[in-house]
């Protein structure tokens, strides 16, 4: 039928390019799985893409032009790679540094931490599920509630467990926001109660729009938020799990508002089924969660999501 329609409008059709009907079609560069219903990259490409990373992770410089050219296969890349989203924007970055295509550029941590991601565990996630776009009604397996306030810390709660952390505690989050506070209790949840929320997709309710939107999109132009946003994506990819972040109004989160004023009586007043003593939130989390710049082959993050 389609066939017939092309010749009556005079449209030329390349007999070469046609596949099918096939429950698997190529289309630009990537596959369209109508059983799975996933779009991912062919092994093909992904065994050129394990190739070309291969050679990245042992340069120190390299040409404009070249960057350009790994940023373009990455952006074709995370069309395929949910969470890639977040380990290219650093390339990106660096990028925009150099305007000549044959100036060289220094690939500082932060650009070979990212490749280093891509290289270790970008490509393990292969395949974007078509349903996303079309299901309106997502199902989920688990909900928790998570807030932070500017001046004393933050908080989250789930099925009446629960933990708190203080600024006071966390050397170096006076910099920072109220974006990356808001964010930082949704990724301590996801470490501290990942290996129950296994094959999940959690909601996670934070009344800050700003959050849920970098969450969703998997970028954000903050640079402490961007951090916790790689570390997120690292976590899920690891785990496995997915975490969805929706909007709650203010006034409706009052169980986590509590936790992140110090006002736990008022909060296990209010949870229902409220453990006595706190979940317990490993010093290292919070080092490694705090700190701008990792690798994420160290061992530290192996320990944090066996």
């Amino acid at each position: 039928m389609f066939k017939e329609m092309c010749q009556r409008l005079g449209m030329p059709l390349d007999e070469s390019k046609e596949e099918g009907p096939s429950e698997v079609l190529t289309f630009l560069g990537m596959e369209i799985d109508s059983v799975k219903m996933e779009v991912r990259l062919p092994q093909e490409k992904l065994t050129e893409m394990r190739a070309l990373l291969a050679r990245w992770r042992g340069m120190k410089s390299c040409k404009r032009r070249d960057l350009e050219s790994l940023v373009g296969s990455l952006n074709h890349a995370f069309k395929a790679v949910r969470p890639g989203r977040a380990f290219k924007r650093r390339l990106q970055d660096l990028m925009t540094t150099v305007e000549r295509d044959g100036r060289r550029v220094r690939l500082n941590v932060e650009a070979r931490a990212d490749i280093d991601w891509w290289h270790q565990f970008g490509l393990r996630w292969n395949g974007t599920s078509l349903m996303k776009a079309v299901v309106v009604d997502e199902v989920f397996h688990e909900e928790m509630v998570s807030d932070a306030s500017g001046s004393w810390g933050c908080g989250a709660a789930w099925k009446g467990r629960w933990f708190q952390i203080q600024w006071k505690a966390l050397a170096g989050t006076s910099e920072w926001g109220i974006m990356p506070k808001e964010l930082l209790p949704i990724v301590v949840a996801a470490i501290v109660w990942g290996s129950q929320w296994k094959g999940l997709t959690i909601k996670a309710r934070c009344d800050n729009m700003s959050v849920v939107a970098a969450v969703q999109s998997g970028t954000c132009k903050e640079k402490w938020s961007m951090h916790l946003l790689r570390c997120l994506a690292f976590v899920e990819a690891r785990v496995p799990l997915t975490m969805r972040v929706e909007h709650i109004r203010g006034t409706e989160n009052v169980i986590a508002d509590a936790l992140s004023r110090d006002g736990l009586v008022i909060a296990r007043s209010i949870m229902q089924g409220a453990e006595k003593e706190p979940e317990a939130v490993p010093r290292e989390i919070l080092q490694i969660l705090t700190t701008p710049s990792q690798s994420w082959s160290e061992q530290e993050w192996s320990r944090l999501c066996p």
